[in-house]
């Protein structure tokens, strides 16, 4: 690969970051990230997390390219930021729940069902309280 051939295509991908400036917000992020496996435990919502954010970064050239056409065509500012939220959520979604689909599995076969099989779950993963006055 030439030199010139790297200068474009960073050129192309810090372009494209200030084309597709959007809000980093929390509840921007909540639209745009899979939110189903945040109940369990940090093995499968880790890799959930890193899915998602790895959806971004793969999502963020063609978000910038959809958004890009839509600025080009004159479009109002709420239709570009909404057609980019679409293309990264098309993109973070599903690489979130592929990377986070065989921890959830490990977890629901390893953990949950020898769990359930032999003690029941309860809800409460705390040992139990000390009782006063026993020792």
């Amino acid at each position: 690969m030439t030199f010139c051939r790297k200068i474009f295509i960073g050129a192309v991908f810090f372009s494209s970051v200030f084309i597709c400036r959007g809000a980093a917000e929390k509840d921007t992020l909540d639209k745009v990230f899979f939110r189903d496996f945040d109940d369990d435990s940090y093995f499968v919502t880790i890799p959930t997390y890193a899915g998602n954010y790895l959806g971004l970064i793969i999502g963020a050239i063609p978000a910038a390219c959809v958004a890009g056409g839509f600025q080009f065509a004159n479009a109002a500012p709420a239709t570009v930021e909404k057609s980019a939220l679409i293309t990264l959520t098309v993109f973070a979604k599903p690489i979130g729940l592929l990377v986070g689909l065989p921890f959830k599995l490990v977890k629901v076969i390893c953990w949950d069902s020898p769990k359930y099989i032999y003690g029941g779950i309860t809800g409460d993963t705390d040992p139990p309280a000390p009782v006063p006055g026993v020792k």
